[in-house]
């Protein structure tokens, strides 16, 4: 609808809906390409979104810096890559070809330009293995590490990271020495010692605050963009929501948002970007769009993501699609924590398997977590339920390997856990029994089905041949696994105690949205740009629809912020 246009409250040239890595990129972007007056607005009173809470990691391939360590990698092999990966009617080949050849344009622009860095994951490979194209590293950049001093202020208003990514909530480590603790490998015990003494003896900072100042992952990356939108004076305002687009002439000049309780309009004499995020937060549009069943408890995102420039892009015309799909992966909801966590790595560890109420196994738990997921959803399509599952694992597991917010039981034992966290045994979270069939009765899962399949786990074990779904057989699968072993993703179940974790089918963000062109132009349902209007990341229809390597979300998500500033500002630069 069309809306008067004066008085305005704020007038600026470009208005930014979401501080996000794609809203901060294309904030950034917008005042490097044509130095202007830029606004980013955020609906939470904490900053970072979802990219926050996120590893942080981008997929860009053929980037600069993979290159200079030497990686053989190229455009032409990424899309073959993606083409194998993506089904025919959801490859978008037009935008694919303008993220390849932009991506790594963005990162080069940012390094140049911002405090933003990164390092490439030599050894951090692609999600399918047996397609052609595919690479074992070089692909993914991480953030490198920051001070948290360097958000002065702000600091505090950083959005928590996920608590899958920080060590005991406090330490933030890189992927690398992430990688290093889970998977127990040469140096880690170590390098262990020194984050934690780094931590403790840090007294000015940890009397202050719980988390350490060194920020990684998300954080990490999200810190880097907004210190620099600090620099150059780019204002955020926080507590404020977009209630409505202005529309005048066919064209969106701006926007009626909620700041703090109070209605304002904004003029963005050049445009409006939206980097808002998903939906995940709101039930009713899970209820109306996404696979059942679904929960909001369930998913990983922060709680103001509940698709209000969604819904506002719509009551203007705006075309939706794949408001069915989003970034699937198991969590974990530990009875003290505050939102779930996602459950990832430990399903690639020996003796930890995933079963359903029936007792059975249904996928190959060390694959990517969004393929794993995939069947989880054919399976409760045809009516086989997968609401709640269980990590099922047993003594030496537990002693050796972490499980969602459990250490290592050699570090942390059961009897700390109960002193620490009294309520997490005997709730619907965490379980233990002298006996399988114990467990089985405890958790309801059927009992010969469960005996039956520890007896194969067990088997498979011994020769590492996983028969079933051949866990272990790729370099992906091995990645995460305990490398000391024949097939590090496989190890027994035989000894009490007996475990067993609930997981459900949740995810990290929703992915369906409003639809985009090249230029990140937003369309209408007859195809045409809506003049005036942008869009980018999990406000707009997945691009990379299979998730085909780590950071296939945010990295497309920063270059589409990217290309839309780029293109809004009139400008063929950076």
């Amino acid at each position: 609808m069309s809306q008067p246009l004066d008085p305005f409250d704020e007038i600026v040239d470009v208005l930014v809906v979401g501080s996000g890595c794609g809203g901060l990129t294309a904030a950034l972007t917008a005042d490097i390409a044509n130095p202007t007056k830029v606004l980013v607005i955020e609906k939470s009173h904490l900053i970072g979104g979802t990219s926050a809470t996120s590893g942080g990691v981008i997929w860009i391939p053929g980037n600069h810096l993979g290159k200079e360590k030497g990686a053989d990698d190229s455009i032409s092999e990424a899309k073959q890559y993606l083409k194998a990966t993506i089904p025919a009617d959801e490859f978008n080949e037009p935008l694919i070809d303008t993220y390849l050849e932009q991506g790594p344009k963005m990162v080069k622009c940012l390094e140049d330009n911002t405090d933003a860095r990164y390092t490439s994951l030599e050894h951090y490979p692609d999600y399918f293995q047996d397609a052609p194209g595919v690479k074992l590293g070089n692909r993914a950049l991480e953030p490198l590490p920051v001070s948290a001093d360097t958000l002065e202020d702000d600091v505090d208003n950083l959005h928590p990271s996920g608590p899958q990514t920080i060590v005991f909530g406090r330490y933030g480590v890189n992927f690398e020495e992430s990688h290093a603790f889970t998977t127990q490998s040469p140096g880690w015990f170590r390098l262990f010692i020194k984050i934690f003494l780094t931590y403790w003896l840090d007294w000015s900072w940890r009397i202050k605050r719980k988390r350490s100042r060194r920020l990684a992952f998300g954080a990490a990356s999200v810190t880097r963009l907004l210190s620099s939108l600090k620099k150059r004076n780019i204002p955020l305002w926080r507590f404020s929501a977009l209630k409505e687009f202005i529309v005048k002439d066919n064209k969106v000049v701006g926007a009626i948002i909620e700041r703090e309780g109070t209605i304002l309009k904004v003029h963005a004499r050049r445009g409006v970007i939206v980097a808002s995020g998903g939906f995940g937060q709101n039930q009713e549009m899970r209820e109306k769009y996404l696979p059942k069943p679904t929960n909001s408890e369930w998913g990983c995102e922060p709680k103001t993501n509940t698709g209000d420039p969604i819904k506002a892009a719509e009551a203007i015309g705006a075309q939706l699609k794949f408001m069915d799909k989003a970034w699937w992966v198991t969590t974990v909801k530990a009875p003290n924590e505050d939102f779930p966590r996602l459950s990832e790595v430990e399903k690639s560890m020996p003796g930890n398997y995933t079963v359903n109420k029936s007792g059975k196994r249904f996928a190959n738990e060390s694959q990517n977590y969004f393929t794993f997921m995939l069947e989880v959803l054919k399976k409760e399509k045809i009516g086989e339920s997968c609401v709640p599952m269980y990590m099922i694992f047993d003594a030496n597991h537990r002693k050796n390997y972490p499980v969602g917010p459990l250490m290592p039981g050699k570090f942390f034992p059961d009897f700390l856990v109960k002193l620490v966290h009294s309520d997490w045994f005997g709730s619907d979270f965490l379980f233990s029994a002298t006996t399988v069939e114990e467990l089985a009765n405890k958790t309801g899962i059927d009992t010969q089905e469960l005996i039956n399949t520890l007896q194969k786990v067990n088997e498979y074990s011994k020769t590492g041949k996983d028969l079933d779904f051949q866990r272990g057989d790729n370099e992906r699968d091995r990645f995460s696994g305990d490398q000391s072993l024949i097939n590090p993703c496989l190890g027994s179940v035989d000894t009490a105690p007996f475990y067993a974790m609930r997981i459900d089918p949740g995810e990290f963000a929703t992915c369906g949205g409003m639809v985009i062109d090249k230029n990140g132009q937003v369309l209408d349902k007859e195809n045409k740009p809506i003049a005036g209007l942008y869009a980018t990341g999990n406000c707009t229809p997945a691009l990379l629809t299979t998730y085909p390597g780590p950071g296939a979300t945010i990295g497309p998500a920063m270059t589409f912020g990217y290309i839309a500033a780029k293109h809004l500002s009139g400008s063929n630069t950076p």
